[in-house]
């Protein structure tokens, strides 16, 4: 993950933050933990379940589809892993997380893997912060 500055913006918030704004943004959404458990990622995922927005769009960044609800099953600073209902065929996703102290953030994923999961779908990738 690239450190830039924000590049596209969605509903008129900016859709891609500087790794330092979102390092800031997700270690405030989760407690602070030590991990006793072998872990193979760069970036340490955590339990995380809460509810965010998410509108699926296409490789020019233009929506498909329209916006719907779900929940989370982890994060890291890297990226997030949701669930959803249906197959998310598109590359790359835009995922709003409200944040416990009042603000949100839009936040553009890359879609790298949709995998049945029970009766639904389990969504993860990284997050995108530099479109060139």
């Amino acid at each position: 993950m690239k450190d830039s500055s924000p590049h596209t913006s969605w509903g008129g918030q900016d859709c891609l933050t500087s790794t330092n704004d979102l390092t800031t943004f997700v270690k405030g959404l989760i407690p602070r933990q030590s991990h006793t458990g072998r872990e193979m990622r760069i970036n340490l995922r955590r339990p995380f379940v809460a509810e965010i927005r998410v509108q699926k769009v296409d490789k020019d960044y233009q929506p498909v589809g329209l916006e719907f609800a779900t929940v989370t099953r982890d994060i890291s600073v890297g990226g997030l892993c949701f669930i959803a209902q249906m197959f998310i065929e598109t590359p790359l996703v835009i995922v709003q997380i409200d944040h416990p102290a009042g603000m949100a953030k839009r936040l553009l994923m890359e879609v790298r893997r949709c995998r049945p999961f029970r009766k639904y779908f389990e969504v993860g990738g990284p997050f995108v912060t530099d479109m060139s």
